[in-house]
């Protein structure tokens, strides 16, 4: 490998540079195949402003739960450490009143009109930034092995660099601690050969892929939802009821649980008769259930957002 120190010689580079580390560019100047890569758009922009709890409240609200989502927008608080936490805002990147909530007096009333938003910014917190925005999000999958067999040999991504997804979920350092893991546990199985690269690509792809898809199938979700401002389907109607009837039955909690700390796959865990069964019942003892309910209509929006 050869670096601005110099050339350095192995077996085995381990790619740990992110999504925008270079690999592609490298390995098309050495000549090589490109990358498979899957990428799929999420549709979603972002808007956060850090803030810090007043002296003397050592802790925000428990309840109400941290991320709200209406029928084009959502709110959630992410808590940090030291009394700082962030409040996000996010729409759909069409939503012709995004631009305004990079204003700051705009930005705290639409975060406000949430009920996570409202929890923790009545609590008097002191901003410590502007408005951060962010969009043009993706899910990224990138893989060194095609239907030819392996792009590169001795070259291994771990991190974001095979796997970068929108950060809702909170699963990429988990992802990326598997991944190093497992090149730790077999860096001493002939790194450099084909089937090294096979197999590790196999690794991948049963441990790691499930969770991009699960991602990429809950920003479709939302991106549906906020694209057409809350058209009731069925498919959003009963991911919704999963999360709402969670708040109710410890099962189905548990269930929520399991895939939130990435110990069973979502396919599994909701799979389960008994969870189906619980939400089905749930469901069913309420027909009139909207899904995604807080937070304002579309003429408040309008109003907060001077749209």
């Amino acid at each position: 490998m050869v670096t601005a120190a110099g050339t350095r010689a192995g077996e085995l580079v381990v790619d740990a540079g992110g999504r925008r580390g270079g690999a592609e560019r490298w390995l098309a100047a050495a000549g090589c195949r490109p990358p498979a890569v899957e990428r799929h758009r999420t549709g979603l922009a972002y808007f956060c402003r850090w803030y810090r709890l007043p002296e003397g409240v050592g802790e925000g609200p428990r309840r109400p739960w941290s991320v709200a989502g209406g029928a084009f927008s959502g709110c959630a608080v992410f808590p940090a450490d030291n009394g700082t936490f962030a409040v996000t805002v996010f729409v759909h990147t069409q939503d012709p009143t995004r631009s305004a909530l990079r204003d700051p007096a705009v930005f705290e009333r639409a975060a406000r009109a949430f009920p996570p938003g409202a929890a923790w910014l009545a609590l008097g917190a002191e901003p410590l930034t502007g408005v951060l925005a962010t969009a043009s999000l993706d899910n990224r999958w990138s893989a060194l092995v095609d239907e030819r067999g392996p792009v590169v040999r001795g070259l291994v991504p771990v991190g974001d660099a095979v796997t970068h997804t929108n950060p809702t979920l909170g699963q990429g350092t988990s992802l990326a601690l598997w991944a190093a893991l497992r090149v730790a546990r077999t860096a001493d199985r002939d790194t450099g050969s084909a089937r090294y690269a096979v197999a590790h690509h196999a690794w991948a792809v049963r441990t790691l892929k499930p969770w991009f898809d699960f991602q990429v199938v809950a920003d479709a979700a939302v991106g549906e939802r906020f694209a057409t401002r809350g058209a009731r389907t069925g498919r959003t109607r009963e991911a919704a009821a999963l999360f709402d009837c969670a708040l109710d039955d410890p099962e189905v909690m548990r269930a929520r649980a399991r895939v939130r700390h990435l110990a069973e796959r979502p396919e599994r865990a909701y799979a389960d008769p008994e969870v189906r069964q619980r939400v089905a019942r749930w469901l069913e003892a309420r027909p009139d259930y909207e899904p995604n309910a807080a937070g304002p209509d579309r003429g408040e929006w309008e109003k907060l957002t001077g749209g």
